[in-house]
């Protein structure tokens, strides 16, 4: 790949921009070289040559996926991009089979129309779109600036500002109760691999969250200043942990949840802690992207609206197990199965109004 790497560049500052975080030496080498669990085929970057250029890539992120009881390797596919004079000319659907073929269950998260539509072809299973929970904190300042109206803003507006305060001081009251309480750290630690080893049961389908995930994910990612990391404690015990990112969203503070994971019983008292803090530090909303069965009703009850189709458009999800894994298929193949947050495949690599 090294051979190539300037003719990459070219390819993907005329297809992906010249703002593209691949451009960025620091992020690349992050991204494509230090992830916890690497494929040990190396990077998982293919590309297409015709005439001696390059004229289409496929990336992945290779990863531990729980399934069942099992850890098996897989990657979220990530950057497919083909030229436009090469497209419908096999050139897509080659590289995705390259990458498919690279491990044992491929996902994709947030694609394109024209790359849904090959996967599809392609035999991969659609699991829906990621749900997108919001929280708003301060119902006039989110009515200001929201993209939304009618139904969401009758809904926010009937709701107002001292019924939304009130729902998070009761949801907090309660989670003190429990003798949690919400601490920010500035790195993860060890403590970690507990709290994953304790997590993990609940969950069917999930990238594994240990303590090298999160420290390559949050820690060491260029723009690790970005992250606000919390721990719910108990005593010296951590039940959950939640990292936050703040977005400027229409000239508001607006927190978005990158990633969380908690104990089993332990959700709600998270996220009502972090609505607390979030109402403390004045953000505008909460915003939660999340595939996750267990935290509907929860969610739903601390006041989070699930908006099926995001704050844009739908977030997308599919999933394939290897020609050799089909009996992947029955758990993979279930939205119901699957923990996923914005800290998974490259989904919270951009801002809000990114």
């Amino acid at each position: 790949m090294s051979e190539d790497r300037v003719a990459l560049e070219s390819f993907q500052r005329d297809h992906f921009g010249a703002d593209s975080p691949l451009l960025d030496d620091t992020h690349f080498n992050w991204l494509f070289e230090e992830p916890p669990t690497p494929d040990p085929e190396g990077m998982q970057l293919w590309v297409c040559k015709r005439n001696g250029g390059i004229v289409g890539q496929q990336a992945g992120i290779p990863f531990a996926l729980k399934v069942g009881q099992r850890v098996r390797r897989a990657s979220w596919a990530i950057d497919l991009m083909v030229a436009p004079e090469w497209r419908l000319r096999g050139v897509g659907p080659g590289l995705s089979e390259t990458h498919a073929a690279a491990s044992e269950v491929s996902v994709s998260l947030s694609m394109t129309d024209a790359a849904y539509k090959s996967y599809k072809r392609a035999g991969w299973l659609d699991l829906g779109s990621i749900p997108t929970y919001l929280r708003v904190i301060d119902p006039p300042r989110c009515l200001r600036v929201s993209p939304y109206g009618g139904g969401l803003a009758r809904l926010v507006a009937r709701l107002g500002k001292p019924a939304m305060s009130a729902a998070s001081l009761v949801g907090h009251a309660a989670a003190r109760m429990l003798g949690a309480r919400l601490v920010e750290v500035e790195r993860f630690d060890e403590r970690m691999d507990d709290l994953w080893e304790a997590a993990a049961p609940q969950h069917l389908c999930a990238a594994r969250r240990d303590h090298a995930y999160l420290q390559w994910r949050f820690d060491k990612i260029p723009n690790a200043a970005r992250h606000r990391r919390f721990l719910v404690m108990r005593g010296e015990t951590v039940m959950a942990y939640v990292v936050l990112r703040v977005d400027r969203w229409r000239g508001e503070s607006v927190g978005v949840v990158c990633d969380y994971l908690a104990r089993p019983g332990w959700l709600m008292p998270a996220f009502a802690l972090l609505v607390e803090r979030a109402r403390r530090d004045r953000l505008v909303a909460l915003v939660c992207r999340t595939l996750n069965a267990q935290a509907a009703r929860p969610l739903s009850m601390m006041g989070f609206l699930c908006l099926k189709n995001g704050l844009r458009q739908p977030t997308r999800m599919m999933a394939r197990p290897a020609a050799d894994r089909p009996e992947l298929t029955p758990l993979i193949g279930d939205p119901k199965n699957w923990f996923v947050t914005a800290a998974d495949s490259d989904m919270g690599f951009k801002d809000l109004g990114g």
